[in-house]
């Protein structure tokens, strides 16, 4: 489980996106983009394999059902993750924290513009390459994260709802009573 949860990054957390002065045109006007919505329905694709539908919710709900059963869900108090198939529930607490696609793309002072894909590079950041793909309407349409150890993660949007209504009740995860819930799995070291 805590495997999975490294795996997945908080990218999907789309909370607090505020752009940072001296980046690319194409990412500022991304990052304005995603501020500007309220709300996100899509479809995900992770590594061309795993599938689900993700929604998001300004300020900061987040609830993501892959095609696993698998769920990750936060109600801007806590961030889970759940495995059926293994009944365990990771529960971390945000702590106020926000990141979003802001602190996943902030900081790289390597920054590529090409079309529209933008490309960042960094030794010193745990993802030392990422890969964006924008769409003809600057909406986020595609990732692909690289990790200093060679380890890629591509994850892909498709069939973009924005502002819809989506009730608050469903950013609130409550895992089965026998899942076994661990606590803050993304504060223990490997």
């Amino acid at each position: 489980m805590i495997k999975l949860i490294r795996k997945l990054p908080l990218l999907f957390l789309f909370l607090a996106l505020s752009p940072n002065s001296g980046e690319a045109d194409l990412l500022k006007t991304l990052i304005d983009k995603m501020n500007s919505v309220e709300s996100i329905r899509a479809n995900i694709t992770i590594d061309n394999t795993l599938t689900g539908s993700m929604s998001y919710k300004r300020p900061n709900l987040l609830h993501v059902k892959l095609s696993d059963g698998r769920v990750i869900s936060a109600n801007g108090r806590f961030l889970w993750f759940y495995s059926p198939n293994k009944a365990i529930a990771g529960k971390q607490d945000l702590d106020g924290s926000t990141g979003g696609i802001s602190g996943l793309l902030s900081g790289y002072k390597d920054v590529t513009v090409s079309g529209n894909t933008i490309l960042l590079k960094s030794r010193d950041r745990y993802y030392e390459e990422i890969k964006v793909v924008v769409d003809g309407n600057n909406m986020l349409q595609a990732i692909r994260l690289k990790t200093r150890d060679q380890n890629f993660k591509n994850i892909s949007l498709s069939g973009i709802q924005v502002n819809i209504g989506l009730a608050s009740n469903l950013f609130n995860l409550h895992p089965p009573a026998s899942a076994q819930i661990i606590e803050n799995p993304l504060n223990e070291k490997q």
